[in-house]
């Protein structure tokens, strides 16, 4: 009996370290996160991330690094909640290699790193939505924005489901750009997300001047898809080719007059019967 009793509490704490490991395992002790994942000289860099165990009186410290140089480090106190968050200013006399910068993160015995990219030139931004026609089809908007430059216009091809958008840059930048699913996506036949091929020109709109870059997508949700497309100074035109485009108007026009002229019949008719029957 007493042998037994013995495996028993030997089996209940076997279980009950299991089932911890596996709520540690579960939950992440320590995360972190950036704003952004690129910055410009002079921009804000915000750090936020949350704890799951507060300790009292103790801080978080972050230290940004680039190449094992620290640039900033600071001491923050974690909220009740377990949040936190801290903003630095990209400038000063250590804000001045381009490239790789790392972000480390310390609370107690636990630690979290991520990295964002760094330009030490100041470049001016613009963020607007621009109103793209579709023939026959009305317009849409595509928010954006570029930094580096301008957005002169942005029209669509719906032989090639692609936006073309005509650019004015002086510098080294990047565009983003918010595409509206409804009007403009890449998906597959299953309803998957497929990648945009996007086409970069310096001379003209002509297919031969076009070169394909890589892209990033900074944002996904059930109504927009967002990109960024890094741009050299020179850039003209850059091409974002889908897979389909919102479909024209004219027939579903077409469709709509009809039911509404098909309404308007048989509601005559109906009156004319009651009034003459």
């Amino acid at each position: 009996m007493h042998y037994n009793r013995i495996l028993g509490i030997i089996f209940t704490l076997i279980l009950a370290i299991g089932i911890i490991i596996h709520a540690a395992e579960a939950e992440e002790p320590l995360t972190i996160s950036t704003s952004s994942d690129i910055y410009y000289l002079g921009d804000f860099i915000v750090v936020f991330g949350s704890v799951q165990t507060v300790f009292e009186n103790v801080p978080v410290t972050i230290k940004i690094v680039q190449d094992a140089n620290v640039v900033q480090i600071a001491q923050i106190d974690v909220a009740q909640d377990g949040t936190f968050v801290k903003s630095f200013n990209a400038s000063g006399p250590f804000w001045v290699n381009q490239g790789t910068y790392q972000i480390s993160v310390q609370y107690a015995t636990l630690t979290a790193e991520t990295t964002f990219e760094f330009f030490s030139q100041v470049v001016d931004k613009t963020s607007a939505a621009f109103p793209v026609n579709i023939p026959n089809s009305g317009t849409f908007e595509v928010g954006y924005t570029i930094r580096g430059g301008e957005v002169n216009n942005m029209s669509m091809d719906q032989n090639r489901n692609s936006l073309l958008i005509e650019t004015a840059m002086n510098s080294n930048g990047n565009l983003i750009l918010k595409l509206p699913r409804e009007s403009f996506d890449a998906q597959k036949s299953d309803g998957v997300d497929d990648t945009f091929i996007i086409l970069i020109s310096k001379e003209n709109n002509e297919a031969e001047n076009f070169t394909q870059v890589e892209y990033k997508e900074i944002g996904t949700g059930s109504d927009y898809r967002t990109i960024r497309i890094p741009l050299e100074e020179g850039d003209k035109f850059v091409d974002v080719i889908g897979t389909h485009i919102i479909p024209e108007f004219g027939s579903i026009v077409i469709i709509i007059l009809v039911v509404a002229i098909s309404s308007v019949i048989i509601i005559s008719k109906s009156r004319f019967s009651v009034r003459y029957n």
